[in-house]
């Protein structure tokens, strides 16, 4: 059974699709060029923010590239 969230504001329950796309563009737009203008800043807020939460990040600084989880051998 999918459920969805109730939306945070009442009067968002109101709008037209149209008015929720326009929110959700603009939000996606800023999200955006805030990532493009301090990247690095909002990693660093994000790793802290995990710490606190109790997550630690590991892995090797200096290689940051993840190894991918597949043991296949197909002949590619």
């Amino acid at each position: 059974m999918v459920t969805t969230t109730r939306l945070p504001l009442a009067i968002m329950e109101t709008w037209s699709p149209e008015q929720k796309l326009a929110v959700y563009d603009f939000c996606r737009l800023i999200s955006e060029i805030l990532w493009q203008h301090d990247r690095d800043g909002l990693l660093e807020a994000m790793v802290r923010d995990d710490h606190k939460r109790g997550f630690e990040h590991s892995g090797d600084l200096d290689n940051p590239n993840l190894e991918l989880p597949f043991d296949d051998d197909l002949p590619f």
